[in-house]
């Protein structure tokens, strides 16, 4: 008897062509969330969007004016830019893994500001870059913000990512580097340098990040492990870099061994 058209092999494959284009449009959709997040602050013009998913400017519009029914994305009336709309925001407070996270580890990011007195951030990963998912301010009064709640890096841009970067098997790192080439190069980083990266960080067992972000700026940071020691999430400390990189590297390094690894999830 013939199927009812479910897919093959644990339902991965489309078995019909309506399939397919369902799939691609997902995948579309989700590759114009991705680039809207990576420039949600300022926002994102349409030109760019387009080349950054490789889309022609209509099929990227048609996708947009879908997202925007959705609430999915805004475009912004006075720059025509478009950012990240309302649902995605309250799509990330449903999620049980981020608020679960936030939660474990809130202590931690406000006793190493408070210890500090420097920004700590907390970002998670989603598949091949790390988001930012909450942020304390330190007393220090010159303040550090190298990224905002809901911003998106390529894993390894950073110092919490670089550390969870590190702590990938082999095959899986090297299929990042591969896939992030081009981000990395928009960061300064060729692959060697990457590489390099995070060679270090896997002796010294924590990510160091030098003014890679912002001038001026340098951060250091560790991953969070799960359970199955897989790095899931990270944390790091920035400030100017004569603070993170001078004789305090020591005392921060430190705390960060102290204090990360009490957070389970």
């Amino acid at each position: 008897m013939a199927d009812d058209g479910k897919a093959e092999r644990g339902g991965t494959r489309p078995r019909t062509t309506e399939d397919a284009a369902g799939v691609q449009a997902i995948h579309r959709a989700a590759q114009i969330l991705t680039a809207v997040a990576r420039r949600s602050e300022s926002g994102i013009g349409l030109s760019e969007l387009a080349r950054r998913t490789e889309l022609p400017h209509p099929t990227a519009r048609r996708i947009l004016l879908g997202l925007m029914q959705e609430h999915l994305v805004a475009q912004d009336p006075e720059t025509r830019r478009y950012k990240l709309g309302p649902l995605i925001f309250e799509l990330g407070l449903s999620a049980p893994q981020q608020s679960g996270l936030v939660r474990a580890a809130r202590p931690v990011l406000e006793h190493l500001a408070a210890a500090t007195g420097d920004t700590v951030y907390l970002v998670l990963r989603s598949g091949t870059d790390a988001i930012c998912l909450d942020r304390i301010e330190g007393h220090f009064p010159i303040r550090v913000m190298t990224m905002n709640i809901g911003d998106r890096r390529p894993l390894g841009v950073g110092a919490a990512g670089l550390a969870m970067l590190a702590g990938l098997p082999e095959t899986e790192f090297e299929a990042i580097l591969r896939e992030k080439k081009a981000e990395f190069a928009a960061y300064n980083f060729e692959l060697k340098d990457m590489r390099d990266a995070v060679m270090r960080t896997r002796v010294t067992g924590y990510g160091i990040s030098q003014q890679v972000l912002t001038p001026g700026v340098s951060g250091v940071g560790m991953a969070i492990w799960s359970s199955r020691r897989t790095p899931i999430a990270g944390i790091s400390i920035a400030s100017v870099t004569d603070r993170i990189l001078g004789p305090r590297l020591e005392q921060l390094t430190a705390l960060l061994r102290e204090h990360v690894p009490t957070i389970t999830v």
